[in-house]
């Protein structure tokens, strides 16, 4: 896999759902709900309803510039891990439009996966907050 490393063009947020990369139907668009224990309540995003399958949040959150291209070309969307995900809350990339499975995880200096679960609450609230992640 290639991963371009220059400044990407930000892609808008899809104006329709992305169809599903298992089954192929459209995706459905949803809202985070605001009991959501990851820090993502109100969100919107996509869903592929039969698949059960979580493609995109439809937001600019996580939308940076630097972050390395996906495979379709585009820019990817930073985001984090769910808590009970192999490295909690680990930070990664992924196809900002949810066409492909685009997926790289951001690496820190100890050569791990970043983790958001070594941030301290009170920061990661402000990260929230100011859309870093």
């Amino acid at each position: 896999m290639h991963i371009h490393t220059g400044i990407v063009p930000l892609a808008p947020a899809p104006d329709t759902g992305p169809n599903c990369m298992r089954c192929g139907k459209p995706s459905d668009e949803f809202v985070t709900e605001t009991s959501n224990r990851n820090n993502n309540e109100g969100r919107p995003y996509f869903k592929c309803v039969p698949c059960n399958k979580f493609l995109v949040f439809n937001d600019t959150r996580g939308n940076d510039p630097d972050n390395p291209a996906c495979s379709c070309g585009v820019s990817s969307k930073r985001q984090a891990a769910g808590h009970y995900r192999q490295v909690p809350r680990g930070v990664h990339y992924v196809c900002r439009l949810g066409r492909c499975n685009f997926y790289v995880p951001q690496m820190g200096n100890t050569g791990r996966q970043v983790s958001l679960e070594d941030v301290e609450e009170e920061l990661l609230q402000l990260l929230v907050r100011f859309c870093v992640i």
